[in-house]
């Protein structure tokens, strides 16, 4: 996989829930987060079209 400076959008939803971990500093949340959401994101853009 060949690294790349990556955009992503966030919906409202992700948004907020950015937001209430930060608040919270909920590090199971957090870490759940970037796994179910930005790393899926990050690994569809890098995949190659």
């Amino acid at each position: 996989m060949n690294l790349k400076k990556v955009l992503l959008e966030l919906s409202i939803s992700e948004v907020q829930q950015i937001l209430a971990i930060d608040l919270d500093r909920d590090a199971e949340k957090a870490l759940a987060f970037i796994r179910e959401n930005l790393g899926k994101k990050v690994k569809k853009v890098l995949q190659p079209h």
